[in-house]
Formats: C-alpha cells, structure tokens, sequence
C-alpha cells in the first residue's frame, strides 16, 4: 500500500489499494487490521465433468424416419431446443409401449443424434420397469442423477422431496438432454422432470403414461410394427446382405412370422448368424409351426433377449382379471375382436370390461384399433394362447369358443333378418345359455351390413373352430346363418369353405336337418360358381331326403331353372310346379314368389310374354306383402327382361332403373351387375347406344372386380354395339 495527500503538502488518510501477483488461495480483504487475522483455505474443489451418460447406440439402426421427424421438429433451427424451452417431455411408446418394439432404441439413437445441441451434457437413468432385476425406485434414480451433476455425496438429501428439488436446483439455467427409460408410472417419472426450460426429456415405457400427457404436457409418440419393407431393411442389416438376398421369399416370410418386430428380428437374425450353413428356408419351415416359434425367438441366456421373457415381465404384472381376458382374447379365432367379444369372453357386460380393457392397453398387450375394437399383435397372441393353456383348464377352450360362437351365432341371425326378412333362418339359440352381453339388435340394413362386413373374418374363423373342437351343433348353425350373408356380399371361397365345414359337422353328429341345410348351401355355391353337374346332384339328393319342405322347394325350383337353361322344358315346368306346390303347402311365401320367378322366365323365353308378366306380378305382390326390398328387386330385373322381349323397352328401363338404386343401396354388386345388363340390354334396343355402352361397361367392370362368371358374354354384347359416332 502507498500514502497520499490530501490539500497542499497535507497527508491523506490512508486508502487501500490492491496489489497481487500470482496465485493466491484464501485473501482477506479490509481498511484496517486490528489484532492477529488467522486463515484457514481448503484445497479448491475441481470443477464437475460436463455428464455425457447416453448408452451406446444399437447397432444396425435403420428407418423409423417418420419418428425421427418428429423428434427433429421438437427442435427449432434456430436455437436448438423449442420444445425445451417450452419444458416439454417426450413420451415415446411402441402400440402403447408394446415390449420388443424398440422404444430404448429409438430413444438412444435420436439422443445422439442431438446430444451436441445440449452444451451442459446429457443423462440417461434406466428405472429397469421391467425385465430381470430389481425396478429402481424414483429416490434411487435422483441419487444416481444428481451425482452425476458433480452433487456430493453427504450433501444429497435422504428424503425424495429434498432430493427433487436439490436435482431441479442443478439443473436451472442448464441445456440438458434426458433419457428416462423404461418408466412403470407418471408418478416415478414426475420427481425427474426439471423445471429449467433449456432442458428436453425423453422418457421410454411399456405404459401410456396418460397422466403425465395430461398435466405435464408430454408428447406422445405411438411406435407402430415395422413395415413390411423396413423389417426386410434391419434383418438384412442384421443378418447380412449376401444371404438375405439369396433367399427373398424366405426372408420375407421370416419378417412375417416375426411380426414386424424388432426385437424379434434381432433375435432370429443372430440365430442365422450363428448357423452359416442353414438356409433361410429352414429356419422359415421351424417358424412355421406356432407352438414353437416364441421357443426359437430367444436366446435362453439373456431375458432381455428372449421375446417369450420380455412378454412374461408385462403379463405377470396384470391383475388378474386382466391376465384372464388377455388369455382369452388370445383364443379368439379371428383378428380384431370388439368389446362386446371380450366382454362374452369373460361372462360380463360390456361396461364391465372396458376398464379391464384399458388395464391391457395401459400395459401395451393389447393395442386399440378402432372405436371398441382391439387386437393383439402375432407374437403376443401365441404368448396368450400359451398362457391359456398353462393357466386355465384343460376344457377351457371348447367352453371359451363355444361362448364366441353362441353370441356370433345370434348376432348374426339379427344381421340376416335386416338383410334377408324373409330367409328362414335355423335356430339360432344353439346349445349354449345366452350370454350376458346380448347380441347387436341392429337399426337398419346398413347397420347390419356394416357389421358383416367388420365381423366377417371372425364369424368364419369362429365356425371353423367351433367344428375343429367338435362343438359341431354350433358349427353347423354358424355356418348356414352366416352362408347367406357371404353369399349376399359374393365371398365366394369362404362360403363353400364354411358350408363344407356346416355339413360335415351336422353329419358328424347325425344332424338331419342341420346337414340339408348345410348341402342347399352347398349347392347354391356350386351353381353360381358355374358348376352346374355339381349342383344338380346336391339338388336332387336334397329332392329325395325331403328333410324340410322349404329346403324339398328351393331344391325343386332351383333344379328346374337349371333344367330349363339345359333345354329340358317339360322337366323344367313339372319341376317348378312341384316346388310352388311344396311352398304353397308349407307357407313359405317368398319361395312360392321365387318358384313363380322361374317359371316366368320359362314362358318368356317362349315367346308367351304375357303369361310371363302375370307370373311376376303375381310374384311382386308376394315380395310387397311381405316387405323383402331386396326380392322386390329382383322381381323388377325378371319383368324388365320379360318388357325387353315383348318389345316394351321404355318400360323395361324404369324397371331395372328402380332396381339398380335398391342393389346399390343393399351393396348387392352382383345383383347389381344384373340390373345394368338389363338396362344395357334395354337401351341398346332403344338405339341409345352410348347409355346402352356405358351401362354394360359398369356390368363388367363390377364381374370382373368380383371375379364372376358372365364377363364373356358382356363383352360380346359390346362388341355388337357400335360406338357413338
């Protein structure tokens, strides 16, 4: 220190001033110093390493682009973290966080991709929800984070409370990415979260993580299977180009049989790894056999990496309603199943069953696809099937089935009778009590047209079940209530399936009744598909049995039809006169319009156009005394033929007109392909030769999307009208 002065060669009081050179540990700094001062310095704490805690990334990362993008857009390109700053949180989960999906993948890979933009480090902490290994509570999971932001030891609070906000301390006016994976619940993730905007979390679980979306303002992302062709990517990047490519059919079929899923294409891809000499088609043909597919998709010394393990961690944490009806979706024959299903799958009502549905799709077993319809992804249904089987009963199955069957079998007759109100329907009750979920009553014909069509994999499925299991009275029922609807819509390979399968189970069990039922069926197949020899032979088997006078009817009329297209008349009208007989007698009243149909065309064909008419107005006023919309129509079509014969086209016109809208109306494309010939047929003897052209064009386009016979003889009628000038 120096002295000044102060006015003219007058002394200043002393001031301080700084003088240091070097390094200097503990300084004390002060005017004046009065007695002894005694310093006592610690040795300077280094500063905290910057954390850099991601895990390494997997290997062989390919695709999920479209994730990747909207990560990407969480971060603006101009100060790198928009969502951060609005101290958002990502919620990555895979169909609800299905297990092998590849949550921890994404979640790692993208971290690294962006981990540059966060200058203050990145921290990653595994709360282990599941998989081998004790869960990391949410006290445990700040101990380990806050170390890592340089907190010592003895200053970190045993209390959660305490230690949350010394971690929310660390972490204001830091930049930080962090990964959180593998939550169980909102609750263990909230304490983690910080509150400095700089930061962005990416948090990974099984579970949807709701609550945390709703009061935190997650973001959530829905991981879904890989598509066909980014499971063909990674297996090749896996398993190897050169043997992928040498086997293409049977890399695709392993992609399949796998599921799309990752964890299960890593698997399998390790598996071919380590048998060079086995081709893909081998390991296709093992893949194959259900029982033992979740049996070649592990590796037996890593839970982590055995798709059966990963499965089981999630399933052994439901509560047991929830394990019940996740074995039991796992047996429904079909693919997706609606809640009124599950619901008879579980003997309960239907409100009763969605929160246990919400439990399944909370643990990301069952994935919701649709307003009260579910599925279970391949793999996870041969892990249900598998407990059902470990867990339940040994007859549990028939009796779960035979539940299905019993309320698809009723739910289906309510369809026909919107559908058809005038096809006689088999008893419908069946063997087994009502079930507690009644079955849909249904509000018009488009309601019951629309269920068909969402439950038609699963009626089918359901029938040939029951008949596997030998609930055969079931079978036989399914199959010749839903026969008619598949008959209706033209799915024609699984209406011969299912009416082979109808009668073999009603001869299996001496069924009569139920075996004419099934064989009319049958018959009906043969003949629209073509097959006439076929057909008649069923016919005239049915005509000998006389099991049922509405089954004897349909079986003369359709016979005599066939009879009259073979040039045989006499044969033809005896036939047709029978049948009418038989309707007559037993009062069935649409046959009787039906047989009249028929017998119509017979007389139009021979020129007696006005025995013809009679015959289908005669027929018309049967189908309008009892309301049948869509035999009204057809009944239309056969006048409108009979019109174009007797030369009375304009008429004709109106006919297949007032026809074609109701087809359309029921959905009918094949009916409705009828009516536009008709039309077709109606404005070429007109002259209208564009309309005429344009209305056949449309008859063919529909036979030949439906791959139905007649496209030949359209055709040749087009090739006959000459194209508008």
């Amino acid at each position: 220190m120096t002295e000044g002065r102060t006015g003219a060669g007058t002394p200043e009081p002393p001031g301080p001033r700084n003088e240091v050179t070097g390094d200097t540990g503990a300084v004390v700094q002060t005017g004046s110093v009065h007695g002894d001062v005694h310093i006592t310095s610690s040795a300077a704490s280094p500063a905290a390493a910057t954390p850099r805690q991601l895990p390494l990334s997997v290997t062989g990362f390919v695709n999920r682009s479209d994730e990747i993008a909207l990560l990407d857009a969480l971060i603006s390109d101009e100060d790198g973290a928009a969502a951060g700053q609005a101290g958002g949180a990502v919620v990555i989960s895979a169909i609800g966080g299905t297990p092998g999906i590849g949550k921890t993948a994404l979640a790692v890979h993208w971290a690294h991709r962006v981990r540059s933009r966060y200058a203050d480090g990145d921290l990653y902490v595994n709360l282990h929800g599941h998989g081998p290994g004790p869960r990391l509570d949410t006290a445990q999971a700040l101990g380990s984070l806050l170390r890592a932001l340089g907190a010592p030891p003895d200053q970190i609070p045993l209390d959660l409370d305490g230690r949350a906000a010394l971690y929310r301390s660390h972490l204001a006016h830091k930049r930080m990415l962090i990964v959180i994976d593998d939550a169980v619940s909102a609750d263990q993730v909230r304490p983690l979260l910080p509150a400095a905007p700089g930061c962005l979390v990416l948090v990974t679980s099984r579970s949807t993580l709701s609550g945390l979306v709703a009061r935190e303002g997650a973001r959530r992302m829905t991981l879904d299977a890989l598509s066909t062709g980014e499971a063909l990517t990674l297996f090749r990047e896996v398993a190897g180009a050169e043997r992928i490519d040498a086997e293409p059919e049977a890399a695709h079929t392993l992609v399949a049989h796998c599921d799309h899923l990752p964890l299960a294409l890593r698997i399998l891809a390790a598996r071919i790894i380590g048998s060079p000499h086995s081709p893909l088609s081998a390991f296709a043909a093992d893949l194959a056999t259900e029982d033992r597919r979740l049996d070649i998709l592990g590796t037996g010394d890593d839970e982590l990496s055995d798709v059966r393990a990963v499965f089981a961690d999630s399933y052994s944490a439901l509560p047991a309603d929830a394990a019940r009806l996740f074995r039991r979706i796992g047996t429904h024959p079909g693919g997706e199943i609606s809640a009124h299903a599950c619901a008879v799958s579980i003997e309960c009502a239907v409100a009763d069953v969605r929160p246990v549905l919400g439990r399944l799709i909370g643990a990301s077993l069952v994935q919701q696809v649709g307003r009260d319809r579910y599925r279970l992804h391949d793999l996870l249904r041969l892990y249900a099937v598998e407990r059902f089987h470990a867990d339940e009963p040994a007859d549990s199955r028939t009796v779960v089935i035979s539940r299905f069957a019993a309320w698809y079998l009723r739910s289906a007759g309510n369809a026909v009778r919107w559908v058809l109100p005038n096809f006689p329907l088999a008893d419908v009750t069946g063997p087994v009590p009502e079930p507690p979920t009644p079955p849909p009553a249904f509000e018009s014909t488009d309601a019951a047209l629309a269920w068909f069509d969402q439950e038609r994999t699963n009626l089918v499925g359901t029938a040939h079940t029951a008949r596997a299991l030998r609930a055969d009275d079931l079978a036989w029922r399914m199959a010749v209530t839903v026969a008619p609807l598949l008959d209706f819509h033209n799915h024609r390979d699984e209406w011969r399936d299912i009416a082979e399968s109808g009668l073999a189970a009603a001869r299996a069990i001496d069924h009569r009744y139920g075996a004419a039922r099934a064989r009319i069926s049958l018959a009906d197949f043969e003949k629209n598909s073509g097959d006439t020899d076929a057909a008649i032979a069923h016919y005239e088997a049915l005509i000998e049995a006389d099991a049922d006078d509405w089954i004897t009817g349909f079986a003369l009329r359709t016979l005599g039809s066939i009879r009259w297209n073979r040039h045989d008349g006499d044969e033809a009208r005896a036939l047709l006169r029978r049948s009418i007989d038989t309707f007559r007698r037993s009062g069935e009243r649409r046959g009787e319009g039906m047989a009249l149909l028929s017998l119509a065309e017979c007389e139009r064909s021979t020129g007696r156009f006005s025995a013809g008419l009679k015959y289908c107005a005669a027929a018309t006023a049967i189908f309008t005394e009892t309301t049948d919309t869509w035999t009204i129509a057809w009944s239309r079509c056969f006048t409108g033929r009979t019109l174009i014969s007797a030369g009375r086209h304009t008429d004709a016109v109106a006919e297949y007109t007032t026809a074609l809208q109701v087809f359309r109306d029921l959905g009918d494309s094949e009916s409705e392909s009828i009516a536009l010939v008709g039309l077709g047929d109606a404005y070429a003897a007109l002259g209208d030769t564009e309309s005429a052209r344009s209305h056949l064009g449309a008859a063919l386009d529909l036979r030949t999307a439906a791959d139905v016979p007649g496209t030949e003889e359209i055709k040749a009628t087009l090739a006959r009208i000459p194209r508008p000038a």
